[in-house]
This record gives C-alpha cells, structure tokens and sequence, in this order.
C-alpha cells in the first residue's frame, strides 16, 4: 500500500516530535543513558526513510532541507550502525529536526 504525502508528512511530524521529547531529556542523560541513544538512531532512521518516499513537490519546495544528507542518515542507521556517531546524532535531533519540521510546517502552511 502506498502511504499519501499526507500521511507520510504526518509520520515526518510524528517522528520530529519524538526527537524533540528525546532532546527535552537533556544532554546529560543521551550521554548516560544507551535506551536514549538507541531511540534517537530509530528516530533518524524513520526520518531518513520517510524522506525517501516524499514526492519530488515536497523536496524541490523545501531546498532548506538537505534531503540527500536525510536519505544518507537513514542508510548510516541502517546499514553501519558500528559507525554512527552519536553526538552527531545529537545535534541532528537538537537543531536539524526541528529546522526540518519548520520546513515543511510553512510548505505545508503555503499549501493551504
């Protein structure tokens, strides 16, 4: 079944949101705590796989976001997990999501 850019954008909010609650943990415990830093892999994995299935519509018109280095994040988590690093981890989920969903809230804003 293929899922609708609603639906897929829907996911991309949802999964933007859970790094956000990740992030409002704070660094000390993502440094402590491995469950945390596991999470935050997944997280950037979905993001990475929802961005391989959004139309070209929603790419071109959001150029801010670099959509290949999504994708790219995305096969890191997937397929090299012995070398993903996590504090790069961190500052994606800090300050690259939320610059992602804001993206995509004023496209989607601009769509009507």
């Amino acid at each position: 079944m293929t899922r609708g850019v609603d639906d897929l954008l829907a996911d991309l909010a949802e999964a933007a949101d859970a790094a956000a609650e990740l992030v409002r943990f704070g660094k000390e415990r993502w440094d402590a705590e491995r469950p945390l830093r596991l999470a935050g892999e997944a997280i950037i994995g979905r993001l990475g796989d929802i961005a391989t299935k959004l139309p070209d519509e929603v790419t071109k018109a959001t150029p801010e976001v670099p959509w290949r280095e999504v994708r790219g994040h995305e096969i890191i988590a997937a397929h090299a997990y012995h070398r993903i690093d996590y504090e790069v981890v961190w500052v994606t989920l800090r300050d690259d999501v939320p610059r992602m969903d804001e993206a995509i809230r004023r496209w989607r804003q601009a769509q009507g």
